[in-house]
């Protein structure tokens, strides 16, 4: 009889456990979805790991208002800047495989003597483009979407317009043109357009359909259509399937390709984050090595790695001290009209937050977008309090 209640009781306390659980998770549903709604986003995606494995994930709205398709896991999401932190992890891969050194002047790659004119001893390398130190001008020649890379950047142009007066390493500034010429060495190097390469090399590894064009999806009917953020329409799946791209390795043309341009599922862009927050591995696969993750975290300053000037970034990752209570993160953000993608992992707690949308308003709080402060402020208050 005592067995037979006791059996009974803890049949009693499973079933309430899994429906406080359950209860939970619409209550977190709804605060997600709330905040979607807040940021008027037109589809959305909000994806949480923690100790190598996808705890939390929401998605919200449509893909595009014209169909009315509802976001999925299925989803592809542009990525905005973000592009470039997953690029960063293809040339830290790289860099792991003895294809590339961070620290080889950039001509050796270019096959051209490139930097600035005004210190033709002190050569640009990847430390400096990864960590935006490297004095490159985007207010030149690169708003000419036409430019050739090597008329502006060969030091026998002496196109002094596409440089800072200021040493490699000697200032941050973001750039958008630096980053682009990662894209660059990469095919340089390879003989491979960026886009091809990183899909053999990066992804196919990790089952991970992704690109730097639309033309490379292979399920083309789950990319989203962009909106501004007033909720116009910037760019429907079809424009950009209608883009050219070329896929020949073409350095001097493809400077633009890594600023910002790649396509990936919430979940699969979580997975990279999980890798770069652990010990550089993903569902079994080894994507970076020890090195590659100091690497990646390590804050570039004159007490370590002879950049004058501190940056926030590393190579193409950012450090974040206000996202989470008391707790530094790691990652990168992303916009573009109404586009907000943000990828952050932190890694004492393990915690890997992703979030992306096709449109909605990009307010800022502190230099975060506000919808993503709120949403990590959700997965702190269920993951790690």
């Amino acid at each position: 009889m005592r067995r037979a209640f006791f059996r009974l009781l803890c049949t009693l306390i499973l079933a309430l456990s899994a429906g406080n659980a359950f209860s939970e998770a619409l209550s977190m549903d709804e605060q997600v979805d709330a905040q979607f709604r807040k940021a008027r986003a037109v589809g959305g995606a909000f994806v949480v790991a923690q100790n190598g494995s996808i705890v939390y994930e929401r998605y919200f709205g449509v893909q595009q208002k014209s169909t009315n398709v509802p976001v999925t896991e299925k989803t592809y999401f542009k990525c905005a800047s973000v592009t470039k932190f997953v690029t960063g992890i293809g040339l830290l891969k790289m860099m792991d495989d003895g294809i590339l050194d961070p620290d080889t002047d950039i001509s050796v790659y270019l096959g051209y003597k490139a930097g600035n004119p005004r210190y033709e001893n002190q050569p640009i390398t990847l430390r400096h483009l990864m960590s935006h130190t490297s004095g490159i001008n985007e207010e030149g020649s690169y708003s000419k979407k036409s430019s050739i890379l090597s008329d502006m950047i060969a030091y026998d142009k002496k196109a002094k317009s596409n440089f800072r007066d200021v040493a490699p390493g000697a200032q941050y500034r973001y750039s958008n043109f630096g980053a682009g010429i990662t894209g660059a060495i990469v095919e340089s190097v390879t003989g491979e357009d960026v886009s091809t390469f990183m899909r053999h090399y990066l992804f196919a590894p990790l089952g991970i359909d992704a690109a730097y064009t639309a033309t490379q999806i292979a399920e083309p009917d789950y990319i989203v259509a962009t909106y501004h953020q007033d909720g116009d329409l910037y760019q429907a799946p079809s424009y950009m399937l209608r883009q050219e791209y070329e896929a020949v390795a073409d350095p001097d043309h493809h400077y633009r390709t890594t600023v910002g341009s790649l396509l990936i599922r919430p979940r699969d862009l979580t997975r990279l984050g999980i890798a770069a927050c652990g010990d550089g591995s993903v569902d079994g696969i080894q994507v970076l090595s020890a090195e590659a993750l100091d690497r990646m975290r390590e804050p570039q300053s004159p007490e370590t790695t002879g950049i004058t000037e501190k940056s926030p970034y590393s190579f193409f990752c950012i450090r974040q001290d206000t996202v989470l209570t008391e707790r530094t993160v790691y990652g990168h953000q992303g916009t573009s009209e109404g586009i907000v993608c943000n990828l952050y992992f932190e890694p004492e707690s393990q915690l890997v937050i992703c979030v992306m949308t096709n449109g909605c308003r990009t307010a800022r709080d502190d230099g975060v977008m506000t919808l993503t402060r709120r949403l990590a402020s959700i997965a702190e208050e269920a993951f790690l309090k």
